[in-house]
């Protein structure tokens, strides 16, 4: 009994150190430790890696900004089928290709801009001479940072989903989204490198 107990309270307090450790990581280290995971295989097949990396972004914040007035229209329902959908859509595209793309890339830290919860990680990412500029959005929710948006040569990609979710919205209509998400998303289960 002694021995459970014992083994109990260091397993808590072994929990308790991790969960600190990761609550007190900075934004920039956060960002470094994401493109290690990405960098070293695809994620759709670690799912353990997979879980880590996706612990440090926000979908549903993506969701929210995405959506915007369409967000209030929805059922939580819909919502919540948008944001797994976009969710499953993003890693989809990005976990197969990211460790051939990362493989002679360099990429440089420049600055941390911080506003009470907010962050924004400025980087440049140099592959085969050219360089590009990529920062990282990040909110601070409970006392983890987590990534909320990124922008590459200060064009925000979820500003750009936003933009292309709408312009169905306006054309097609929610079913029409939900038909163009769900075909996007089949093509890329189909897809053999995934």
């Amino acid at each position: 009994m002694k021995n459970k107990l014992m083994t109990n309270i260091c397993l808590f307090l072994g929990l308790t150190i991790l969960n600190s450790a990761q609550a007190t990581i900075n934004p920039e280290e956060l960002i470094k430790d994401i493109f290690l995971k990405v960098g070293k295989e695809n994620l759709l097949l670690n799912t353990k890696n997979k879980e880590e990396v996706e612990l440090h972004v926000d979908f549903s914040e993506m969701t929210k900004v995405i959506l915007a007035g369409e967000l209030t229209k929805r059922s939580a329902q819909d919502v919540k089928w948008f944001e797994l959908t976009i969710k499953e859509i993003i890693t989809r595209s990005v976990y197969p290709t990211a460790p051939k793309f990362l493989e002679n890339v360099k990429i440089t830290y420049k600055k941390t801009k911080l506003t009470g919860d907010d962050a924004k990680v400025f980087s440049s990412v140099s592959k085969k001479g050219e360089s590009t500029d990529v920062d990282y959005v990040l909110k601070k929710i409970g006392s983890e940072w987590r990534v909320v948006d990124v922008s590459i040569d200060e064009e925000s990609w979820v500003k750009t989903i936003n933009e292309k979710v709408q312009k169905t919205l306006k054309e097609k209509g929610w079913s029409g989204l939900k038909d163009l998400l769900n075909k996007r998303l089949n093509e890329l289960k189909s897809n053999k490198k995934a």
